[in-house]
């Protein structure tokens, strides 16, 4: 029998959860530039990306979907695949600045990819100021994960200018698709999938609701369990189809510096960061809630041996402290709350999603539509979404070009209308922010937001660690010995 290529169910929420206002694709924005590479152009560029891209067979493979969205995609070979279709060119109008280019971003963002034909895009991006050059990949999250599109980037790019392209791992460039299936491998599968589902069910409800009537029971000390309250803001209501973007960058050094004068992680100061942010924004726009801020964490599932393209991540619940005026308080609770959070989804926790994953893509998308905006907050246990994605540590190049800064976009959904997405590169931390526009006005504010917050810490840091100034180590006098009597 021939052979096919399902989709996990970790990626129906991908495939199911796409309305006309909800975007299952992410993006990311790479700023080149290109006085490194003089004959540098949109030709090169593009020979470059398909040279590389060649080795790649996802590249090629697109959804066949099953009617009626009863059972997941198949992956199949597209016959009809053509460059052409993925390969696209756009200018930035006058005079090119961040704000210029923001708008280009979220408006080619905005739009669905086509489901006919694989599911990926790039766009290079020109009049810039300074004459730079941007890049934009847009990519289904059905296809890869985080981790994923970082081990992509790792395929496309270089460590010099003129580098032979790097060897791409075997699990990678052997992947295949499956064959197109027939009507009745379609109608097995799909009818195996319904029979298990009321056990996969069952079983999964009583996982997510033990812990909860654990605490109901009042044996918190049994069970970590405890449903948060979860404030309500103006950017928590249903969103449009439109998407506005901002980006800015943080030097990850001074991040470390943080991170190592309080004893916590990278992830738990950028959570730090953007929840004092959100303070300053919501204070000044007179919301501030009394109840904290949350945010679901993307949280990966990946292990060392795992080299391939996929989506392997659940999501965690984590305080952003933002009722707490003292900022290293606050720190501290998130690092808590967050500690915990990981624990409980890598020990296999069941929550929300686990339990959407055992359903047929046709009740995922119902569901999606259906839900109230005003109850996507509660469900989620969160009022945005905050994910952290390791990139390189050494400056990369495409097609010759020195890549300055890589800007991710990522995901937003009703009742949920801001997403902070952060990549490590280089010496920064490069921050993407999708917002809906209607919702949150002056969205640069938020940017600027981290850039004094982490300020703030890195003062904090200093007077804990009694350095002179932020990020220095302060020489301490030695002790001098006592003198032994001869």
């Amino acid at each position: 029998m021939a052979t096919v290529r399902q989709l996990t169910r970790e990626d129906v929420l991908f495939v199911a959860g796409e309305t006309g206002t909800v975007y299952q694709h992410t993006a990311g924005l790479v700023i080149l530039d290109a006085s490194t590479a003089p004959d540098f152009c949109y030709e090169k560029f593009r020979d470059k990306a398909i040279q590389r891209i060649s080795q790649i067979p996802h590249f090629h493979w697109k959804l066949h979907e099953v009617p009626f969205g009863l059972d997941l995609p198949y992956w199949v070979e597209d016959v009809n695949f053509s460059y052409n279709h993925h390969f696209k060119r756009i200018a930035v109008p006058s005079p090119g600045d961040r704000e210029a280019l923001a708008e280009v971003v979220a408006h080619l963002y905005s739009h669905h990819l086509d489901r006919s034909k694989p599911l990926w895009e790039m766009w290079f991006i020109e009049g810039l100021a300074d004459g730079k050059v941007a890049i934009l990949q847009k990519l289904h999250h059905c296809v890869m994960d985080g981790q994923g599109a970082a081990k992509l980037g790792e395929i496309l790019c270089d460590l010099e200018p003129d580098a032979k392209p790097k060897p791409v791992d075997a699990s990678i460039r052997s992947a295949k698709p499956g064959v197109v299936p027939s009507q009745w491998q379609e109608s097995v599968n799909t009818a195996l999938h319904f029979a298990r589902m009321p056990r996969e069910l069952t079983r999964g409800m009583v996982n997510f609701m033990r812990p909860r009537l654990l605490s109901r029971l009042g044996w918190e000390k049994k069970s970590r369990w405890k449903k948060p309250d979860v404030a309500k803001t103006s950017f928590n209501a249903a969103i449009s189809s439109e998407r506005g973007f901002v980006f800015g960058s943080l030097p990850l050094a001074d991040v470390k510096t943080v991170k190592n004068a309080f004893g916590v992680s990278v992830n738990d100061v950028i959570l730090a960061v953007v929840g004092s942010s959100m303070r300053s924004y919501l204070l000044t726009h007179s919301e501030l809630p009394d109840v904290p801020l949350r945010t679901s964490i993307p949280i990966s599932l990946r292990t060392e041996q795992d080299k391939g393209f996929s989506n392997k991540v659940t999501s965690a619940s984590v305080t952003l402290a933002t009722d707490i005026v003292e900022p290293v308080v606050r720190l501290r609770a998130i690092n808590e709350e967050s500690q915990q959070a990981k624990e409980q989804a890598r020990g296999g926790g069941v929550g929300t999603m686990e339990l959407v994953q055992i359903l047929p893509p046709v009740l995922v998308n119902a569901m999606v539509s259906a839900t109230p905006a005003e109850l996507a907050p509660q469900m989620m246990g969160a009022n945005l979404i905050i994910s952290n994605v390791r990139g390189s540590p050494a400056p990369l190049y495409i097609a010759g070009a020195r890549m300055e800064t890589m800007y991710p976009m990522s995901i937003i959904t009703h009742g949920l209308g801001i997403n902070f997405t952060c990549v490590g590169y280089a010496d920064s931390l490069d921050f993407g922010v999708a917002i809906e526009p209607d919702l949150v006005p002056q969205p640069w504010d938020i940017i600027d937001g981290l850039t004094t917050a982490l300020q703030e810490y890195l003062s904090l840091a200093a007077k804990a660690s009694g350095s002179r100034e932020p990020g220095s180590r302060k020489k301490r006098p030695r002790k001098k010995r006592p003198v032994k009597p001869k």
